[in-house]
């Protein structure tokens, strides 16, 4: 299976690979992912990061400062402008709709719906992911484990990790659904990032699930892919709601259907949230 990070984007517009550059960047800052003051990667590492060419990056950046969404300065990194003003031009893009009414929902409905997706992308992506596909994640875990202080560099390198393993779902519906999920609370994930050990968290996180995925092993991809889900559901809801706090912990696994393969236990001592109780 032979796709980059644009493969999808390539299938419902007819762009140029700067302008769909341009938009993916357009819509991680209108959904939080990248915020005011954000120093992005280097044009290096964005062209490794998105599989394109430096003159592409350099193509796609200048569209966005000519937006006046990126402050360009010689011999630096470009620095994100998302000001209420900046932002508020862009109030009829499609990504700053789709993010405002996401992020109107619940976050157990929204979580709820990242379990049923997440969890089918994982069993078929452990039947599809070749060779290819799992070098794509190599790099990426390469270069997140050298980003443990920098949540700006992770987050990007987090959303394809996330893109690269639904597309190998092979099911454009799942692949949609899981990019529009992803996009919930982006900038609660960023305060959660900005702790202690919450990156180096998530990356061996993605270690084991890649793990799973080179044995072609369905019910531990899902596992494993659960195991993350559920530390990035109690991370965000701890940003928003603080839980109460009990005397013990409820095991994911006591909470799994009888006779089907459960995720690991992961002691926690909160209240396990409706979604969980009623799979």
């Amino acid at each position: 299976m032979n796709q980059t990070p644009f493969a999808f984007e390539k299938a419902l517009k007819n762009q140029t690979k700067k302008e769909i550059l341009a938009d993916k960047l357009i819509e991680m800052i209108l959904t939080g992912l990248l915020r005011d003051g954000d120093e992005l990667p280097s044009e290096r590492e964005l062209a490794q990061l998105f599989e394109v060419s430096r003159e592409t990056v350099r193509g796609g950046l200048a569209l966005l400062t000519g937006y006046g969404l990126l402050n360009v300065s010689h011999g630096s990194k470009s620095r994100v402008c998302a000001s209420e003003a900046v932002i508020d031009s862009f109030r009829n893009h499609p990504a700053r709709q789709q993010g405002d009414e996401l992020n109107n929902l619940d976050i157990e409905s929204v979580f709820e719906s990242r379990i049923v997706v997440e969890s089918a992308i994982a069993r078929r992506a452990a039947r599809h992911i070749d060779a290819a596909g799992l070098k794509k994640l190599d790099a990426l875990l390469d270069a997140q484990s050298q980003h443990f202080d920098s949540p700006v560099n992770f987050q990007l390198s987090d959303q394809n990790f996330h893109q690269v393993i639904a597309e190998y779902s092979r099911n454009e519906i799942l692949i949609r659904y899981a990019h529009e999920l992803y996009t919930y609370a982006l900038n609660i994930r960023r305060q959660v990032m900005a702790e202690h050990g919450s990156i180096k968290r998530s990356y061996e996180e993605h270690v084991r699930i890649v793990e799973a995925l080179r044995a072609g092993d369905p019910d531990a991809a899902e596992r494993a892919m659960l195991s993350h889900i559920d530390s990035v559901y109690y991370t965000t809801r701890d940003k928003m709601i603080p839980f109460p706090i009990l005397p013990s912990a409820l095991p994911l696994a006591s909470l799994w259907p009888a006779g089907r393969p459960g995720p690991p236990t992961v002691p926690r001592n909160r209240c396990r949230p409706a979604i969980w109780r009623q799979r």
